[in-house]
């Protein structure tokens, strides 16, 4: 009995495991989408700031 009860707390773990994983995934992508907005928005102040002085 109790090497079952250590079985389904394995699969529970495992399962938390795998969420914890995507969670972290998407946590990851949403950074890199908003480095990105960051980054292409510094561009565009830049490139303004650039033909204002032209």
């Amino acid at each position: 009995m109790a090497q079952n009860t250590t079985f389904r707390t394995s699969i529970k773990q495992d399962t938390l495991a795998d969420h914890m994983v995507e969670f972290l995934s998407r946590v990851s992508s949403a950074l890199r989408n908003l480095a990105d907005s960051a980054d292409h928005a510094a561009k565009m102040v830049r490139k303004a700031d650039a033909a204002r002085r032209s």
